[in-house]
Parts: structure tokens; sequence; C-alpha cells
């Protein structure tokens, strides 16, 4: 059985603090919930297509003046 979960941002959102905190939650849900998933006998996602996904957020969700609001050091 599979299933997905959607998560959507604007690209350029009214509220540019609230989208980069969201963005620091799923960084570290990433960066964490691998090993979890693993202890509920669920499959991590694969470290590529978490590495597709933080480059399409730091190239795409930016501030009004265009900042990016995610870098993969946050």
């Amino acid at each position: 059985m599979t299933a997905a979960t959607w998560i959507l941002l604007y690209k350029k959102p009214q509220d540019a603090a609230t989208t980069g905190e969201a963005l620091k939650f799923f960084a570290w849900s990433y960066a964490k919930g691998g090993k979890m998933a693993e202890e509920l006998d669920y499959v991590p996602m694969p470290a590529k297509v978490v590495t597709d996904i933080q480059k399409m957020w730091q190239s795409d969700i930016k501030d009004a003046s265009g900042k990016p609001l995610f870098s993969p050091t946050n």
C-alpha cells in the first residue's frame, strides 16, 4: 500500500517568515524521519528525492524581494 501527502505552499508567500519556518520543519522531518519510518516498517524517502525536493524549495519558494526562503544549511 502506498499513499501520498501533499504540502501546498505559495511560491511567493505573503508571510515569508511562516513559510520559512514550515520549510525548516519539513527539512527536519526529512533529516530525522527516515529512521522513525524504518522503525514503523515504512520505507523512508530516498535521499535523492529529498535532495531534489530541497533544491526545488530553494529555487522556487522566495520572499517578495526574490530571496529564497530555504537553503540546505537552514
